[in-house]
């Protein structure tokens, strides 16, 4: 079933918080990530994700990643990632370029207090109080991107939000990934 229609989501109501809305339904809904559940064969993975409109990425894939799409939705350029282990699905993850480190924030930002919300508290966040202590006891300086860092535990997944900083031919970017248990 379509994801949208499962959700009763209109697309064209879609924004950025209905986008946070769709990423944190998959917690409580009947699949683990998008479509499929963990554990489920990643042969018709390809299929699924051109059936929704996005392409397969025609460059280097995501690290970690054995399939990735490009697509547009939610207001948002977005690559979602597949990781399979032995032909099975065990992390999937959604990247989201930013335009600079201030709207990669931003976005991070409303995405961890949604998740926050659907989730409960992080289990470990880097932009805690203890985290930034134990970091200025060593001595290390923290830039913003080196706290927008979260990580939730979910039903069957742990959940992980994070900032990337510009790295090669990559730009800012802000992910939300699902990882088995």
């Amino acid at each position: 079933m379509d994801y949208r229609r499962r959700m009763k989501i209109s697309h064209t109501t879609a924004g950025p918080a209905l986008f946070a809305t769709l990423l944190i339904s998959q917690t409580a809904g009947a699949t683990d990530f998008r479509a499929m559940n963990f554990g489920d064969s990643c042969q018709n993975v390809t299929a699924l994700e051109i059936a929704r409109g996005l392409t397969p990425l025609d460059e280097q894939l995501p690290s970690g990643y054995q399939l990735a799409f490009r697509g547009h939705e939610f207001d948002r350029d977005v690559v979602v990632g597949y990781s399979c282990r032995d032909g099975a699905l065990f992390r999937g993850a959604y990247i989201m370029p930013a335009r600079d480190e201030a709207d990669a924030s931003a976005l991070y930002m409303k995405l961890k207090k949604d998740l926050t919300r659907a989730l409960g508290a992080p289990s470990y966040d880097f932009a805690s109080r203890a985290h930034r202590e134990k970091m200025q006891s060593v001595g290390a300086t923290l830039s913003r991107a080196d706290t927008e860092v979260a990580f939730w535990n979910a039903k069957r997944s742990e959940a992980h939000l994070s900032v990337g900083q510009p790295s090669g031919t990559r730009g800012w970017r802000v992910s939300l990934s699902y990882t088995a248990e």
